[in-house]
């Protein structure tokens, strides 16, 4: 924990410009995403903004002076988070926020957890923060800066819910007002603990049941359920198992072309999905398919129920979730729209980008602790076809009781 309020205790960063490292921080800014410290450095005088690490900055910090003539963060790796920071502190970037409290503690020492992000799956695992620290409080106020639209995964009491009422994507610009409105309320507490705000958490300790408001699924009944899979889309990222059809995409996305070309795409997509359950369903008769994500494009056949939606509030998260603790199998190419399906269901294929490989583990919180997670757990390569994966699927369903027998079973 960084204590920030009513003082700033032991908070170290690097001047950019002469690389002195030191405790300078003078003022803490709320940005939105990140916590910042305002700085004048004791070396050479430079005043420069640097990250507090909490969240994605402990790993990239940044530090960077106003006028852009000095930056100091990782140029292979944090470039995705460094950038957009210095532009919308330097550029004057912001979108106006509308903030709300739910809930009020009665201690006097508070914990803030900021779980901002313009990136869904970022914002729920932060929330994992937040379920975890309730198990281990004692005598602290918590506090939680969240997406209004994400609100859902929190407790309804028990913790002070600070929201910000702004879709996901202004929240990456920053976030007018938000500093001020959150220095009132600091006004109601004696000390202040910035949280850590962790990213890559032990989800095993965790009760999904709690935070979704649905069980995930029993893997007690999996012989006992007709198979069911579940399709997990996007219009944004495509599976298309082509080589050239990847380069094509990429090309399209360089030049700007999306809008001519992704009609395609999203076509091939839809036919390797009806394909997929072609194979599936001779040799499995009995399973049944469904299809969620965001969009409307394609038209399935009725053996495939369509449950996608263009706009996406509580009700279609709930539903959606039901489908997922449902689920025998859910497939989907690899990003945050698979952290809550996989979670959920008993198994799950991810389609897996050659560039994403380094982030395999990002877009999975499977819970099981045995060696089922690696049978029920299976990654495909962007090149995968059809075939493949539809041979996967029918070995997960048919082979489960052989293989959760065996590792069940006592040596004689």
């Amino acid at each position: 924990m960084i204590e920030i309020y009513p003082k700033i205790v032991d908070i170290k960063s690097i001047c950019p410009k002469c690389l002195n490292r030191g405790n300078f921080e003078s003022e803490v800014y709320f940005q939105g995403i990140n916590v910042l410290g305002k700085n004048v450095c004791n070396s050479c005088g430079t005043e420069y903004i640097s990250t507090i690490p909490t969240g994605h900055s402990t790993f990239f910090p940044v530090s960077f002076t106003l006028d852009k003539r000095h930056q100091r963060f990782d140029k292979e790796l944090g470039s995705w988070m460094a950038l957009p920071l210095i532009s919308s502190v330097c550029d004057g970037l912001s979108s106006e926020g509308d903030f709300k409290r739910y809930n009020q503690g009665v201690e006097k020492e508070l914990i803030l957890i900021n779980c901002l992000d313009d990136c869904f799956g970022h914002v729920f695992t932060k929330v994992w923060n937040v379920y975890l620290e309730l198990q281990n409080r004692q005598n602290k106020t918590i506090a939680v800066l969240i997406p209004a639209q994400c609100r859902w995964l929190l407790p309804s009491t028990g913790i002070e819910i600070w929201s910000v009422n702004l879709a996901l994507g202004q929240i990456k610009q920053g976030i007018k007002g938000l500093d001020e409105w959150i220095r009132n309320q600091f006004q109601r507490f004696n000390k202040v603990l910035l949280h850590p705000t962790y990213i890559h958490l032990n989800h095993q300790s965790l009760d999904f049941k709690q935070i979704l408001g649905v069980a995930p699924f029993d893997l007690n009944q999996f012989t006992n359920l007709s198979p069911q899979i579940t399709f997990v889309w996007r219009e944004d990222r495509f599976w298309l198992s082509s080589r050239f059809l990847y380069f094509l995409n990429k090309v399209s996305i360089k030049y700007k072309l999306e809008t001519l070309f992704s009609p395609f795409f999203i076509w091939r997509q839809e036919q390797l999905i009806k394909r997929v359950v072609k194979l599936i369903k001779r040799n499995l008769p009995s399973s049944s398919f469904t299809i969620t994500g965001k969009g409307k494009l394609g038209n399935f056949p009725s053996i495939i129920k369509d449950e996608r939606h263009e706009f996406i509030d509580l009700k279609v998260e709930h539903k959606w979730n039901q489908i997922f603790s449902n689920s025998h199998v859910i497939i989907g190419v690899h990003g945050s729209h698979m952290l809550i399906p996989s979670t959920l269901a008993a198994g799950f294929i991810e389609i897996l980008p050659r560039y994403k490989i380094d982030h395999l583990t990002e877009d999975i919180a499977q819970s099981h602790n045995s060696r089922l997670s690696h049978f029920l757990g299976r990654f495909v390569d962007e090149y995968a076809g059809a075939g493949l994966i539809s041979r996967h699927v029918v070995s997960l369903v048919k082979k489960f009781d052989f293989v959760k027998r065996n590792m069940e079973s006592e040596a004689v």
